[in-house]
């Protein structure tokens, strides 16, 4: 599923496909600085790799919340595979109380500078 993002420029309104991908981590044990790190490393290669902007937040020391936006499905699609699936597999999956949810939602309401 892929949202709308409506950029203003003086005279113009352009549109352009987002498509926002949203994991909650729940981590069965509190976050250690290895991990931190690790999500640390990974941002900048998934950004490098299509999205548009990657980010985890730490909600408490057992949630985390990463965020991706992709100009396209596909690339969220590719990025998954190429990137981020393994890095979820070997860094995240195992200190897991339960598996990731994940959901893609659309952008209904957006302000950013």
């Amino acid at each position: 599923m892929s949202a709308v993002r409506f950029l203003r420029f003086p005279d113009r309104l352009y549109s352009c496909s987002v498509t926002v991908v949203v994991n909650h981590l729940h981590l069965s044990d509190a976050l250690t600085a290895e991990t931190e790190q690790s999500c640390r490393d990974i941002v900048p290669r998934i950004r490098d790799a299509g999205a548009t902007a990657a980010r985890v937040l730490r909600v408490d020391d057992t949630h985390l919340v990463l965020i991706l936006e992709f100009a396209s499905a596909e690339d969220a699609d590719r990025v998954a595979t190429e990137v981020g699936g393994p890095w979820m597999r070997e860094r995240i999956l195992p200190l897991l109380a339960h598996g990731p949810e994940r959901s893609v939602g659309e952008v209904i309401a957006s302000a950013t500078v």
